[in-house]
């Protein structure tokens, strides 16, 4: 039993030492593999590092070459540039010294003639621009006196405001009971304040017109009358409105002079009356439609009272009479509502004329522009004969002179035989002479 555990011992030993040397020779063989690795991999990274400088080095390369092609071509472009400048330095030169030479034999005829055509060409332009500055300054003046005159019926507003008390007392002793008189006066004072609107007899509007067709025929109302308004006001698209000033103010001074209170109110229901039966005469007259086709016509009449304090009373007495006066297509103003609907129209003649000045202006704006292209067409063609002219004279000289067989080499030929011309009608002058100082050739073309 001993023998065979000792022989088991001394296998596993025998096996120990066989397992230890194996492993030994493992460990040598696993080192000498390390060694050739990291031989192998010492020998890679020099190879990297070489690889890495040259492909640094290329790239330095390549930059040098592509710095070297852009310095070579902006050398290149600049020289050619040159080039081409004095190329067209050249050319420059030689087109003015042929315009000298074309100049200085006919300059002054040339002169002459272009200068007479550009004054006729530019006299008309010159013409036209004094005429679009004279246009500009009118409508310029024409807006500040527009101004001017609209302040200076702001200031007639206030002004016959002011006077309304002292018209009523002066009317009292002066329009009681004479009709004609009334009528006169109101005529008088509407057409004052017209004028003093701005608006211009027998343009802007007409008194005492009659009404008229498109043939100058007088119009007729139905019972066979002439309709004969105080005024006819004009609009400029051709509106026609009807004014009427003779309202009856007799009730009116009755009432301004009568101390009686029972008196008063009797004259000032009179007054009404007065003024609703003016309203019912100028409805059954209806003016406005006897205004002739082609003209543009309101549908009402305007009744003008020409005192303000007869308007005003109208309206404390009988409120409701302005309205009704208005349905039946009158339309009832004093001195101070008519100034605002005279300032109106007058507003709309102003520019009206505003527009057709600036019409002018585009249309005279037009004209020049058709004139100044037609210059500047006649100024091209000037510079195209001049370039045929340079361009004919260059093909003369060079036929002349350039070529071997050219004319003015076979005279100086001629010369250099000694033949010379007379300036008789015998023969040829035959000398020793040759082509020199006193040859018939000019020496510029002999250059």
């Amino acid at each position: 039993m001993a023998s065979t555990i000792t022989a088991i011992a001394m296998v596993a030993l025998l096996a120990a030492i066989v397992l230890l040397w194996k492993l030994s020779r493992d460990k040598s063989d696993l080192g000498r593999r390390i060694a050739g690795l990291e031989k192998d991999n010492a020998i890679l990274q020099s190879s990297l590092d070489a690889a890495q400088k040259a492909s640094a080095l290329s790239e330095e390369m390549h930059r040098r070459s592509v710095d070297e092609i852009r310095r070579m071509n902006e050398q290149y472009l600049a020289a050619a540039n040159d080039r081409h400048q004095k190329d067209m330095e050249t050319m420059k030169e030689q087109f003015r010294a042929a315009a000298a030479e074309i100049s200085s034999a006919n300059s002054k005829e040339f002169r002459e003639q272009s200068a007479e055509r550009i004054s006729e060409i530019l006299a008309p332009v010159k013409e036209r621009f004094s005429e679009l500055d004279r246009t500009m300054k009118e409508s310029h003046e024409s807006s500040v006196k527009y101004n001017s005159e609209l302040s200076a019926s702001i200031r007639l507003v206030m002004e016959q405001s002011r006077q309304v008390g002292e018209e009523a007392r002066n009317l009292a002793d002066a329009l009681s009971g004479r009709s004609k008189v009334q009528g006169d006066f109101g005529e008088m004072l509407l057409k004052d304040i017209l004028k003093n609107a701005g608006l211009r007899e027998g343009e802007h509007f007409v008194s005492q017109g009659v009404i008229t067709d498109a043939d100058g025929h007088e119009i007729r109302s139905e019972g066979g009358a002439a309709m004969i308004p105080d005024v006819l006001i004009n609009y400029p698209d051709d509106t026609v409105v009807v004014v009427d000033s003779k309202v009856s103010l007799t009730a009116f001074s009755k009432y301004m002079v009568s101390s009686s209170a029972a008196d008063r109110d009797r004259y000032a229901r009179e007054h009404v009356e007065s003024v609703r039966r003016h309203v019912d005469e100028l409805k059954a007259k209806d003016y406005a439609s006897y205004i002739p086709d082609g003209k543009r016509k309101v549908d009402y009449n305007i009744m003008f009272i020409p005192v303000e304090g007869a308007f005003r009373l109208m309206l404390e007495e009988a409120p409701l009479l302005w309205q009704t006066a208005k349905d039946n297509n009158v339309l009832i103003v004093s001195q101070m509502t008519l100034v605002i609907v005279l300032n109106m129209i007058q507003m709309s003649w102003k520019q009206a004329e505003q527009e057709a000045n600036i019409e002018q202006v585009y249309k005279t704006a037009s004209e020049l522009m058709g004139q100044l292209q037609g210059w500047m067409s006649a100024f091209v063609a000037v510079g195209d004969n001049l370039d045929r002219t340079v361009k004919s004279y260059a093909e003369s000289r060079s036929k002349l002179s350039d070529s071997q067989q050219s004319v003015i080499r076979k005279i100086a030929k001629l010369e250099s035989l000694g033949i010379s011309p007379r300036r008789s009608r015998g023969k040829v002058r035959i000398s020793s002479r040759k082509s020199g100082p006193e040859s018939v050739i000019p020496k510029e073309l002999l250059e």
